[in-house]
């Protein structure tokens, strides 16, 4: 089953556009079928996260606010999907959620788990502790990081409600 394109934490497309259906009566073919659209889903999501994350870092290309979406563009999106009753849609939409959460929440930023285990590792690799004070300026600078991104997104999806775009 597949809902193209998606609209979750990174904002690929602002409507859903169509759910198909995927059935089988062998559930080795079902597991196959569920693991491909798994997969499908992680790497739409670390594509996105990348193309976001290399924006910003070049410089170009649109704000951060008009290539991402946050809690208010979710919950938009969340209410569209459900106003569809289509339980698969919604349980779909919960599943490329938990997916989305999963690897932003891996990315290897120090306010993060990705990045605490970058710690871990560090520490581990070097056989001592990082120091109190670079990890805290680091983990600072991540939540800074993190809030811009969260501030933007959220007038981003202020503006796209107000414009019609979502």
């Amino acid at each position: 089953t597949s809902i193209e394109p998606q609209t979750i934490g990174v904002f690929l497309s602002p409507k859903l556009a169509r759910i198909e259906k995927l059935k089988s009566n062998n559930p080795i073919v079902a597991m196959t079928m569920a693991w491909q659209y798994l997969s499908d889903i992680f790497m739409q999501t670390l594509n996105g996260i990348l193309s976001v994350l290399s924006t910003f870092l070049v410089g170009s290309g649109p704000p951060p606010g008009q290539s991402i979406s946050g809690p208010i563009g979710l919950i938009k999106q969340g209410s569209n999907v459900v106003a569809t009753k289509d339980w698969t849609a919604v349980l779909l939409f919960a599943a490329a959620l938990s997916v989305n959460l999963g690897v932003i929440n891996a990315l290897p930023l120090p306010a993060l788990d990705g990045g605490q285990l970058v710690f871990v590792l560090a520490e581990a690799l070097t056989g001592r502790k990082v120091d109190q004070r670079l990890q805290e300026g680091i983990t600072s600078a991540a939540v800074l990081f993190l809030l811009w991104v969260s501030v933007s997104a959220a007038i981003g999806d202020v503006g796209n409600i107000l414009s019609g775009a979502l």
